[in-house]
């Protein structure tokens, strides 16, 4: 499957810093802000008619924080996925 340049960007983020990150880590590395990025995530969800399944999110309630804190995770085919090599 084809990734467009922000979805390499934020696949490669993902898998090259364990396989889990913070949405707010993320989007620092990135530089960009979350209203840009939730798109992307979306996008190579599990989720919605054109989700990829290669990466999903769960909110996790975390001491101190005043809202849950948002993880980006790779999926079971995000682990073997290698952009570029599976071009459609």
């Amino acid at each position: 499957m084809k990734l467009t340049e922000k979805q390499t960007m934020v696949f490669n983020y993902v898998k090259e810093n364990g396989g889990r990150v913070a949405m707010e880590e993320l989007c620092a590395a990135l530089g960009s802000d979350a209203k840009h990025l939730n798109p992307v995530v979306t996008g190579l969800g599990v989720k919605g008619e054109r989700a990829k399944g290669l990466l999903d999110y769960e909110k996790v309630e975390v001491e101190g924080a005043e809202k849950p804190v948002k993880y980006v995770f790779l999926t079971d085919a995000g682990k073997t996925f290698v952009p570029g090599e599976d071009e459609e």
